[in-house]
């Protein structure tokens, strides 16, 4: 999934001439020129365009080699961060008591012959550091479809303390994407995992390993649980669940690659059809605030919805 593919915008006219040998005239006829036709992928039918950002959205360049960006600011923005008071599972308890919602605040569009093709954010490399957590990262301002892949790029600033990550969600497949993606709000059965992927996370709820304001976790065994640049294909994917449904897809990273600037080509999204991306939270595991894990938990249902759960719902 590391080879994305690029955007005409143009629609060209196949022409082939027929040559004609003429009377008297030595020598072989000239081949005919070959008919060359452009043609878009079949995922930009379903991309919104840059006139459909809201007014004020305007080019800031490009970044990490991603290609051109709009944001509405003048300047790339920050995500600021929700905090490292918390640890890892008490964070969607913390999250739902401060009623702050999703939030459009610093999102990137990437975009390429008008079309949007990506949807990120930039976050200071300092906060991965210092275990600062986020939460609300809306991937819905406007109405696209699933997204193929994950990349987190390293971009060094002139200082230090300038150092930044970007976390971007490519719509774009490969040539020939096996899975067809499901529409919004459409959930994956919890069958159609493959056989090989079981229960595990939450060991301090033994009975449903159902974890509170998030789900229940499911990883192939036996389990790797970090994600690293090297891997392959979907290694080390994990896939939330509740009441019989896929919720959220998610990658673990661990916090000393991101804190020695390590970047992480295309993680693959698309193992099994998944819905489009409601939103995203990245959340720090660890005793201390500069050891540990993070994970992106990327979810296919509104936040309002999963952080209200102290206990596994009936239904979805």
């Amino acid at each position: 999934m590391g080879t994305f593919r690029t955007i005409s915008v143009k629609n060209c006219v196949g022409v082939s001439i027929v040559a004609v040998t003429l009377v008297g005239c030595a020598g072989p006829a000239p081949a005919p020129i070959p008919v060359v036709e452009e043609t878009s992928p079949v995922e930009t039918a379903n991309l919104p365009k840059v006139s459909d950002l809201p007014a004020g959205y305007q080019s800031v360049g490009e970044l990490a080699g991603r290609g051109i960006f709009y944001t509405a600011t003048e300047q790339p923005s920050i995500r600021i961060d929700d905090g490292g008071h918390y640890q890892g599972y008490d964070g969607p308890g913390v999250w739902a008591k401060d009623q702050k919602g999703l939030s459009t605040q610093g999102v990137l569009y990437g975009v390429e012959g008008g079309i949007i093709i990506s949807v990120g954010y930039l976050t200071r490399q300092s906060d991965l550091v210092n275990g600062k957590s986020f939460h609300g990262l809306t991937l819905r301002e406007l109405n696209f479809p699933a997204a193929h892949s994950l990349t987190v790029d390293f971009i060094e600033g002139e200082t230090e303390d300038t150092n930044q990550y970007l976390w971007l969600w490519h719509f774009l497949s490969d040539e020939n994407p096996s899975n067809p993606m499901l529409p919004m709000g459409k959930l994956p059965s919890r069958s159609s995992l493959p056989t090989d992927f079981e229960v595990f996370a939450c060991d301090h709820i033994p009975e449903t390993r159902f974890c509170p304001g998030m789900g229940r976790h499911f990883i192939a065994m036996p389990p790797t649980l970090s994600r690293q640049p090297s891997s392959e294909d979907d290694d080390n994917v994990i896939y939330g669940e509740a009441a019989g449904k896929l919720i959220f897809i998610e990658y673990v990273l661990r916090q000393e690659d991101l804190a020695n600037g390590v970047s992480w080509p295309a993680m693959p999204l698309g193992g099994i059809p998944i819905p489009p991306i409601d939103n995203v939270h990245v959340l720090h595991f660890g005793e201390e605030p500069t050891e540990g894990r993070y994970t992106v938990h990327m979810y296919f249902i509104p936040e309002e919805i999963y952080l209200a759960w102290e206990t596994e719902p009936e239904q979805l």
